[in-house]
């Protein structure tokens, strides 16, 4: 048998098997007389139109049972028919869903909220290394400046002292041609 889909049985008829059931209902009213006619008679032995009745009712069953099948399998059509439309159409839902969340995160990622690498953070790191390196480098010239500066002040020094010895040494060997030893 055809697979209904709910409400289909009582509601979907096909064209098809409207079509044979007003085929034969035609050939039935067509053939009413001719059964009376030969019921009338009343012979037992087959006669032409007794041949021709039983003809057009063994055409008849075999137009209600071709109706039937071509019915069946229209009902099954649509049952198929509305299943595909549903499947689809939840599937397009589904698609349409994606679609947007895909659209979120694409204005997401333009709008800086979401980064795809550690590309960022992998700089803020190496800029706050070099901020600590770049301040012990400052910390550690600041002390050699100093440790420089005070080098330079006790050198300064020593040269001043030395050339004052220099210039008493002058002036108390002024007149000595010959070496004190």
């Amino acid at each position: 048998g055809a697979v209904l889909c709910g409400p289909l049985k009582d509601q979907i008829r096909s064209p098809a098997a409207m079509q044979s059931r007003m085929r034969m209902s035609t050939i039935c009213l067509l053939l009413a007389p001719l059964i009376l006619l030969q019921g009338a008679c009343g012979r037992d032995a087959l006669s032409p139109i007794t041949r021709v009745v039983e003809l057009l009712k063994s055409l008849t069953t075999q137009v209600e049972k071709d109706g039937k099948a071509e019915e069946d399998l229209y009902e099954t059509f649509v049952c198929w028919a509305q299943s595909i439309v549903s499947q689809k159409t939840k599937s397009n839902a589904d698609a349409q869903s994606r679609a947007d969340t895909l659209q979120a995160y694409i204005d997401d990622l333009d709008a800086g909220r979401i980064e795809l690498t550690t590309e960022r953070a992998d700089l803020t790191k190496q800029i706050e290394e070099l901020s600590s390196d770049i301040e012990v480098a400052t910390q550690t010239r600041d002390k050699e400046h100093m440790d420089f500066e005070e080098a330079r002040d006790e050198m300064q020094k020593a040269i001043d002292a030395l050339t004052k010895a220099l210039e008493v040494l002058r002036t108390a060997t002024e007149g000595h041609k010959n070496g004190v030893l």
